[in-house]
C-alpha cells in the first residue's frame, strides 16, 4: 500500500509516493478529472498534507470535503488531488468515504475564500494585508507586513519581466498567492513544527509544496530576512506560473539555484532588493570554500539526484554549487537554460527520472557532455568576484 511521505528538503517541502501509480493522461486544466471527494482527515493525513497536527483530544477521523482535480490515482485507489484553492491533498484509499465526478472545469476560489480557510487554521490575533497579487496573513505589525508586500510585488514584476525577456510568456497564477508572516521566531516555531515537524527548527522560512503557501517571520537580521523572503517567494511564484510543476521531478539544484539567483539582497537600496541575477556573495563564498576539495564527480552527484541536499554534512556545499552552476548556465548559455527549464516544466507529478535520465536531459538541452560543462563551469566561476 502506498504512503505519501512529507519531508523538508532545505527550504521547501517536498513529497514522494513510494509506489507504482496511474496518472491522468493529460495535465492541461481542461483534461483533468474534477471530483468532490469526502475523506477521513486523520492525524496522519493532516501531517502528510502540510496541515497543523490535530490538537490533543481532537477527533482523529473528522470528515473533510474537497473539490479538485485528480492529478494522480494510485493503482489501489489512492489520490493526489489539487483543490480549488491550489492545495494538493494526498489521500489514502482507506480514508476515502465517497467520490463524485463533475463534468465542469475546476473553478478556483477567490482570495477572500482562500484567506478564510487559512484563518480557520490559526489562533486569534491574525490580520490580513493585501497587495495587488498577494494576501499576507500575519500577526506582526502592519508596517512590517507592508514591507513584505512591497518585496513580493517587486519580485512579481521582476519575475515576469525577466522571463518575458527570455521569450517565455507566463500565465497569471491560477490560484491565490497566500503567505503567512509571524511576528517572531517563537510564533513561527509553534506553527512550523506543527506543520513540518522538527525540521521547522532549522529554517527561517519555507514554501510548502502541498499547501502552496510561503511561511516566514520577522527575522531581525535584515540581509537574511530579505534573502529568505525573496527566495521563498520565488519558489512560490515559479510553482504557480508554470516555470515549475509541483511534485514533478524538479532537480533540487534547479529549484534552489533559481531561487538563489533571484534572492541576492542589495542593501544599498532602501527596500534591500532591486535586481535579479546579482552575484550572491553568500553562495559564492560557499562555492569558493568547496572548490579546493571538490570531487571530480561533483556535478554528476549534484545533477543525478538530491542526496547531497539531504545530508547535513554536504548540504551547504550543494547549495553553493547549485547557485554557482545556475549562475554559470544563465550567464553563458541563457537560451539553452530556458529550453531546459521548459522541458522540466512539462514533467508530470511523481514521475521520477533515474540519475542517468536526469543527466542526459541536461546534456541534451545544452548540447554538451557533463564533463565538458563541468570544465567550462569551473573555469568561469573561478573568475567571478
Amino acid at each position: 500500500m502506498p504512503r505519501w511521505v512529507v519531508a523538508l528538503h532545505g527550504c521547501h517541502v517536498h513529497a514522494i509516493l513510494g509506489c507504482v501509480f496511474l496518472m491522468q493522461s493529460g495535465l492541461s486544466n481542461s483534461a483533468l478529472a474534477v471530483e468532490t471527494v469526502v475523506f477521513r482527515h486523520t492525524q496522519e493525513s493532516v501531517a502528510s498534507n502540510g496541515g497543523p497536527r490535530l490538537a490533543s483530544g481532537a477527533d482523529a477521523s473528522d470528515l473533510r470535503t474537497v473539490v479538485g482535480e485528480i492529478l494522480v490515482e494510485g493503482q489501489d485507489g489512492g489520490l493526489m488531488l489539487q483543490a480549488d484553492d491550489g492545495r494538493l491533498w494526498t489521500i489514502q484509499p482507506e480514508q476515502i468515504v465517497s467520490r463524485k465526478a463533475d463534468d465542469q472545469p475546476l473553478e478556483p476560489v477567490d482570495t477572500e475564500e482562500a484567506v478564510r480557510r487559512v484563518l480557520e487554521e490559526l489562533p486569534t490575533g491574525f490580520g490580513v494585508y493585501r497587495t495587488t497579487n498577494y494576501a499576507i496573513v500575519h500577526n506582526t505589525s502592519e508596517a512590517y507586513a507592508r514591507n513584505v508586500g512591497m518585496l513580493f510585488e517587486q519580485l512579481y514584476k521582476g519575475f515576469y519581466a525577466y522571463w518575458k525577456n527570455q521569450k517565455w510568456d507566463l500565465p497569471e497564477p491560477r490560484f491565490p498567492l497566500v503567505s503567512l508572516v509571524f511576528a517572531n521566531h517563537d510564533d513561527f516555531l509553534k506553527y512550523s513544527v506543527a506543520e513540518v515537524g522538527e525540521t521547522g527548527k532549522s529554517v527561517i522560512g519555507y514554501y510548502h509544496l502541498s499547501t502552496n503557501r510561503m511561511t516566514t517571520f520577522n527575522v531581525p537580521n535584515l540581509e537574511r530576512n530579505i534573502a529568505t523572503i525573496i527566495h521563498e517567494a520565488t519558489h512560490q511564484l515559479a510553482y504557480n506560473v508554470d516555470v515549475q510543476r509541483r511534485f514533478a521531478d524538479n532537480p533540487k539544484w534547479v529549484s534552489e539555484g533559481l531561487a538563489m539567483f533571484f534572492e541576492s539582497p542589495d542593501l544599498s537600496n532602501p527596500r534591500g532588493w532591486r535586481s535579479i541575477g546579482r552575484v550572491n556573495q553568500v553562495n559564492l563564498a560557499r562555492w569558493k570554500n568547496y572548490v579546493p576539495n571538490r570531487p571530480v564527480e561533483s556535478l554528476a552527484t549534484l545533477a543525478g539526484d538530491d542526496a547531497r541536499f539531504n545530508n547535513a554534512g554536504t548540504a551547504m556545499d550543494a547549495y553553493g554549487e547549485s547557485w554557482a552552476f545556475t549562475y554559470f548556465l544563465i550567464k553563458t548559455n541563457r537560451d539553452s537554460y530556458v529550453k531546459y527549464m521548459k522541458l522540466l516544466s512539462e514533467g508530470r507529478p511523481l514521475a521520477e527520472k533515474t540519475k542517468r535520465e536526469r543527466i542526459e536531459m541536461l546534456e541534451q538541452a545544452f548540447g554538451e557532455t557533463l564533463a565538458n560543462l563541468d570544465r567550462q563551469f569551473v573555469a568561469y566561476m573561478l573568475r567571478v568576484r
